[in-house]
């Protein structure tokens, strides 16, 4: 049954939608680019580093988009204390003085519910870009491309009627690094402290331990997190997704034999690995599995200013997601 639907998802989603071809409660939409391009443009149109005021507006957009789509949402406001960039490179200053500086973060949460499901799978990606000292970040395929995609993935999920998991999009914020490189907070900073990931080690940090596995917090509905899928990176021409140590290692290789069933490789055609440290960690460390699909290797426009959405290849965002949505109807339909 499970490579009936996957055949099902790589027709439907090249636009090929037939609906004789439709078995009861599998009808997909087709894919829709217009769309997923209109969230880029939106997405994409000026730098939205943590705690900005335009991170608050794609906030605010992601909450509407979703509730426009049905989904349950839910915008989780937090603080997140990051280091005084005033102070990196120093011994720090004097004992009166405070090292970091608290910024408005916030999660956004739309959930997809299943009536009496006792168990969630996780679609993440985080929104916000990179504050850059070489020019403006865009963010168009780092945070941009899968933030859009999750809202199109959502889109076609909810025509899912026999779901036995929910499902819930989170947008997490804070993924990047305040100060400019990844571990300057812990070893160029006398704050002394981890500077990245702060939506993603908020959200983990309250789940709670529930028979052996972890549940989300009673606010967010309480079920058992089966599993969290990461898309991120996700639209560089001839995208290749990275073969990441750090993942869960059967999710991974249930995503490479996806990858062959329906790309015939294409999408991780390489056979070396690497770690890829991003939100998909923190829940590693609680015992989550996680899956990070990442292209950590086309790097051009990587944390620079040309990460713009000129550089966008759509359809390499439109098969990491056919990807996703299948690992999504493995996950939820057990």
């Amino acid at each position: 049954m499970i490579r009936g639907q996957i055949l099902l998802i790589a027709v439907l989603m090249s636009g090929a939608f037939c609906k004789s071809k439709v078995e009861p409660g599998q009808a997909l939409l087709p894919w829709d680019e217009t769309r997923v391009r209109s969230a880029l443009e939106f997405l994409a149109a000026e730098p939205h580093p943590l705690g900005s005021a335009r991170q608050g507006q794609l906030a605010d957009w992601l909450q509407k988009e979703s509730e426009a789509i049905g989904l349950t949402v839910t915008v989780d406001t937090f603080t997140a204390s990051v280091p005084d960039p005033a102070y990196l490179g120093s011994s720090g200053g004097s004992v009166m003085q405070k090292l970091t500086l608290d910024l408005t973060a916030r999660n956004v949460y739309a959930q997809l519910k299943v009536p009496n499901a006792d168990c969630v799978v996780l679609l993440g990606s985080h929104y916000d870009s990179k504050r850059l000292e070489t020019g403006p970040g865009f963010g168009a395929n780092d945070s941009g491309s899968s933030s859009a995609a999750l809202l199109e993935i959502m889109r076609q999920m909810k025509e899912q009627s026999d779901l036995k998991c929910s499902i819930m999009a989170v947008w997490f914020d804070g993924e990047e690094a305040y100060l400019p490189e990844w571990r300057d907070g812990e070893e160029r900073h006398p704050a002394r402290q981890q500077d990245n990931l702060y939506g993603s080690r908020h959200l983990a940090g309250q789940l709670q331990s529930c028979a052996s596995a972890q549940c989300l917090p009673t606010h967010l509905g309480g079920e058992k997190v089966k599993a969290l899928v990461l898309l991120d990176m996700i639209g560089m021409p001839n995208v290749k997704l990275t073969l990441d140590s750090l993942s869960d290692s059967q999710l991974m290789n249930m995503a490479v034999a996806l990858d062959r069933e329906m790309f015939q490789g294409e999408l991780y055609g390489r056979s070396y690995s690497k770690s890829a440290v991003d939100d998909h960690v923190p829940f590693m460390e609680k015992g989550v599995p996680a899956i990070d699909l990442i292209d950590f290797d086309n790097l051009q426009t990587w944390h620079q200013p040309s990460d713009r959405l000129e550089t966008l290849d759509y359809k390499s965002i439109e098969k990491v997601s056919q990807l996703a949505m299948a690992m999504l109807l493995k996950l939820a339909q057990p």
